[in-house]
């Protein structure tokens, strides 16, 4: 062992072909010491002498980290950076790139000064260096330099609109029938770029100089029919286009977009004249994706477009004709479509297909057409019927986007009720608060049954319960000021504090009866509210005999209950 240690301590000193020969004389020398341990273990136990073990193990680890610390010194060290390629190669052309530019802008605003480049030569110019843009992108991409080529054909198409505007609208070299012809062919050749090298990039920048096309055009009379006829039908091909090839971003411009050009139409002109035209481009951009979601499942937009879209088309509708002199004309296409889409969900229902988007859609018109046909005094109970309706749908069918719209409009219901407070007991105020609390109850009865057993159905029961209790005692305020409107304030203050104490007696018999202890905290916790409502609010208001009586008839009251708890448990 010692001629080991001397072996390995030595070997630091050494150059690194010593080391590897230290290396291989001690692995020949473990090698020895193993066959000598080997052959004592075969003699008789007499013969045998105590040596130190060692495993087979540990020497092929020992020698492999002496091997290891070899290897680690005859690392190849890191080649110098060549400063030349970097300079030459990299950074020089695109400095230089930029002055040449910056020389060919001012020489050619030099040529425009002396009169050398004419009008119509600055525009053969713009084309034709579209086209040198054009040549050089295909060679790129050729070359397998993808974006680089992406970006000379990108810019070659905005160059060659803007030389077809220069041409129509700064100088007037190109009457607006032949402009509008060049730039839709323009377009289709952007289209077929984009589609040839399957790049969404170039899609995008074909459908954002699409839509600008028909304000690019200078017309003394602009026909609103001609340009909205147009919007539609590219944003139509740009869809199909876009879901055919996959280009999900440019689906989505493509829905959207339209509807900026429309609206900058409708601003610049006639609204009365004008709405029948954008009204119908709005209603075929919605015809396409309603057809494309219903009976082309493998290629159709997520159904949060198709929403989005109705949404859309309800705004175009009203901002159109939800005026006080069009309201019929309104009211039945909220209604067809409200309509279709109920039908549609039943149709799909009944084939087994999903139909949660258009159940959805469907709650959504009827909302609208609710709020927009009914008197203000009946939409709060109408809606609050509806909204409890699709809130349980959605619960059934497990659909977030139905719960989201039935939660929607329940809480506008509960919104219109709040906001209108009872003042006469027959009235639609007092209809609509019984409706808000049978709809509470309806739902918490329906979660019940419904929903299987977690910790969310638990969280739901019990913000309805709070929920119901709370709003009865609200109720029952409201029906109480009413009736006793004609007396003082004293015994005003006596009723409502009796009446509370009753309600609150009322929960905790209920509680014990059905063996809550939620339940009967909530009905003792109500009698502590009582308590403060008669310190800080009647107190100050009555008369010393009115306070007695409250004092006496809450703490007889709390010993009551108290004295039925007691008994409850015996």
């Amino acid at each position: 062992m010692e001629v080991l240690i001397h072996f390995i301590v030595g070997g630091v000193s050494m150059d690194l072909d010593l080391r590897v020969e230290a290396l291989e004389k001690k692995i020949k020398h473990l090698e020895y010491q193993l066959s000598t341990l080997l052959e004592k273990e075969n003699k008789p136990p007499e013969h045998q002498t105590r040596t130190t073990n060692i495993s087979p193990e540990i020497i092929e680890h020992m020698a492999q980290q002496l091997d290891n610390g070899v290897h680690k010194q005859v690392e190849q060290p890191a080649p110098p950076k060549d400063w030349e390629h970097l300079i030459a190669r990299v950074w020089l052309p695109r400095i230089f790139i930029v002055v040449f530019l910056l020389g060919v802008l001012w020489g050619f605003t030099a040529a425009v000064n002396a009169g050398i480049i004419t009008q119509p030569i600055r525009c053969i110019l713009g084309i034709v260096v579209a086209g040198i843009m054009y040549w050089q992108g295909e060679a790129q991409i050729r070359r397998n330099r993808i974006a680089l080529g992406q970006v000379l054909l990108g810019g070659s198409i905005g160059v060659l609109i803007l030389s077809l505007f220069a041409a129509h609208m700064l100088f007037g070299l190109i009457p607006s029938g032949f402009a509008f012809l060049l730039y839709v062919v323009s377009i289709g050749l952007s289209v077929y770029t984009a589609l040839h090298h399957r790049s969404q990039a170039l899609m995008i920048i074909t459908l954002l100089a699409g839509y600008l096309v028909p304000f690019l055009v200078d017309t003394a009379k602009p026909n609103v029919w001609i340009f909205a006829g147009y919007e539609a039908l590219f944003s139509i091909a740009m869809i199909l286009l876009s879901l055919r090839y996959s280009f999900q971003a440019a689906y989505f411009i493509a829905f959207g977009v339209l509807h900026l050009p429309l609206l900058v139409g409708l601003i610049n002109g006639n609204e009365s004249e004008n709405r029948a035209a954008i009204i119908i481009a709005v209603f075929l951009q919605h015809i396409l994706l309603y057809m494309l979601s219903t009976f082309k499942s493998k290629d159709s937009p997520k159904h949060i477009t198709l929403y989005m879209s109705f949404g859309l088309l309800a705004a175009w509708m009203y901002g159109l004709y939800g005026d006080s002199t069009d309201r019929v004309t309104y009211e039945w296409m909220i209604a067809f479509w409200s309509l279709l889409y109920s039908a549609t969900a039943l149709w799909l229902f009944s084939q087994k297909k999903a139909f949660s988007v258009y159940l959805s859609i469907a709650t959504f018109g009827w909302f609208l057409w609710l709020i927009y046909v009914l008197h203000s005094d009946q939409v709060s109970a109408a809606i609050l019927v509806e909204g409890t309706i699709a809130l349980c749908l959605g619960i059934k069918l497990n659909s977030k986007l139905q719960q989201i719209t039935g939660t929607f409009a329940y809480l506008i219901g509960i919104s219109s009720v709040l906001l209108h407070p009872i003042q006469e007991i027959f009235s639609a105020e007092s209809f609509a608060w019984l409706v808000l609390v049978a709809s509470i109850g309806s739902l918490y009865v329906f979660s019940h049954i419904t929903l299987e057993e977690s910790r969310g159905k638990s969280e739901l029961k019990l913000l309805l319960l709070w929920s119901e209790s709370i709003l009865c005692l609200i109720f029952i305020t409201q029906i109480t000021n009413v009736l006793t409107r004609t007396l003082t304030i004293d015994y005003q203050h006596l009723v409502l504090s009796a009446v509370w104490a009753v309600y609150a007696i009322l929960v905790i018999i209920i509680g014990l009866t059905i063996k809550k202890p939620k339940v009967r905290l909530a009905g003792i916790l109500f009698l502590f509210v009582t308590l403060v409502k008669i310190i800080f609010i009647d107190l100050p208001d009555v008369s010393t005999a009115i306070r007695a009586i409250l004092f006496i008839g809450l703490g007889s009251i709390g010993v009551a209950v108290s004295r039925l708890f007691y008994k409850f448990k015996g």
